[in-house]
This record gives C-alpha cells, structure tokens and sequence, in this order.
C-alpha cells in the first residue's frame, strides 16, 4: 500500500468500486471492473416524479403525475494515485474510466455500472435498482513527473440511472388511461384532437366513436358529453 494510500485511509476517503455488466440487468463484465478512493462527503442523488398538465380534460385543468424519472447521483471526489509505481495515472485507470462512456461495439451501448461503498449500497433494498451509465465525468489531474507524466486525479462523476424493462413497463402502464372517463366536447374538437388528448395517439379516435356511436365523427356539437373507454391490456 502506498503512502499516499495509507493517507487516504487514514482520514476521510474510502476505497470503493464501480462493479461493470454488460447491461442492464446482465452479467458481469470484470474487465471494466474500477476500484477507487471516495469522498463519502460529495455523494448527491437527485430523484423527481414527471408531472404534465394535460392538453385537454374535458373543461378542466389537472397536473397528473405520469412517471418517475431515472435516479441521478453525483460523485465528487474519485481519486486515483500512481506516483509510487511511476505509471501513467491516465493510462493505468482513467482511460478504462472514461471507456465506461464510450460506446461498445460488442454490448451496442457502453458498460452499465453498480457502485460498491459498504453499507451504503450493500444493505439498501434498492441495490438491485441501482445499476447505471456513467453519463458524465470531469478530470483533475493534480501532480506530474518531471517529463509531464500524471500520477495523480480527482474525478467528479455522474451516474444516470438504467431502468431495467419490469420497471420501464410499471411506469409506461401508469401512463395509459386505465378507467373511463367523460369528456364535454368544446367548440373546435375533433375526436382526433381528444384522442391524442387522451391517449397520446389520435388514431384511437375510432376507439371514442365506436363507444358513443358516432355516425358522423367529423360533427361534434359542443357541450355534448363523450365516454372516453379505458385501454384495457
């Protein structure tokens, strides 16, 4: 263990890991494997719901919640250290970092990440969830040899979240009417226009005439009240 490490230690960094797959939900790809130092400060996880305001609903206005957006966390200190070995600190670990944003010809997208830090994701009940990209990073190298050699970063890093497929359907469901509803037809309306209102799609417009029995679904009258069915899977 090198000096510098043994001071890491010793005061407010951590050793931790981002664990490679080759995507989302797969197996492990050891070869993209990254161990290093972590400020256990400088973690941040930004979490936020998708709200909309819906083009039409009937002759009111709601903001509905329609999703969840992916975790983002933000990682401020990496530190990664090769004085003592005289090794390029670039070529040694932040070459297969920065290869955690490029693409893979093999896997068609880059390496999908877990972070390792201790109890902080070992014992969550969301571990599972947290596997992401590396959408982002930020180096800072911090001391050279005399013929310009790095042997010392700081990485800031930031992950976005991947969400495997059982989690985006538990979501894209949310978004599809799941009841009925009535809608007051106002002047201008089209069933179109409604349908892309309700379903996000206006060739569901035959879905609406059907359910009212509509014979001319070019003549709407307004005030006239419109069942608009569920899409039922």
């Amino acid at each position: 263990m090198s000096d510098f490490e043994k001071k890491l230690l010793g005061g407010a960094l951590q050793k931790a890991m981002f664990e490679a797959y080759d995507k989302p939900g797969g197996a492990k790809a050891p070869d993209y494997d990254l161990t290093f130092f972590l400020n256990p400060k400088s973690i941040s996880i930004e979490k936020s719901m998708i709200l909309e305001e819906p083009k039409t609903q009937g002759n009111t206005t709601e903001i509905k919640w329609t999703g969840t957006n992916p975790i983002v966390m933000k990682l401020g200190e990496l530190w990664f250290d090769t004085y003592e070995s005289r090794k390029s600190v670039r070529t040694e670990y932040i070459d297969k970092l920065e290869s955690l944003v490029d693409y893979n010809a093999k896997m068609h997208h880059p390496p999908v990440v877990r972070l390792i830090w201790g109890d902080f994701t070992q014992k969550t009940t969301k571990a599972p969830e947290y596997q992401f990209y590396v959408e982002k990073l930020a180096v800072d190298y911090s001391m050279f040899l005399p013929g310009g050699m790095p042997v010392r970063a700081k990485v800031q890093v930031t992950l976005r979240q991947v969400l495997l497929i059982k989690q985006k359907s538990a979501t894209d469901a949310k978004k599809s009417p799941d009841h009925a509803k009535v809608y007051t037809v106002k002047r201008g309306d089209t069933l179109q226009a409604i349908a892309f209102a309700e379903y996000d799609d206006p060739r569901q417009w035959r879905r609406i005439a059907e359910t009212n029995d509509l014979d001319d679904p070019m003549s709407l009258r307004p005030g006239a009240k419109l069942l608009v069915p569920p899409i039922l899977k």
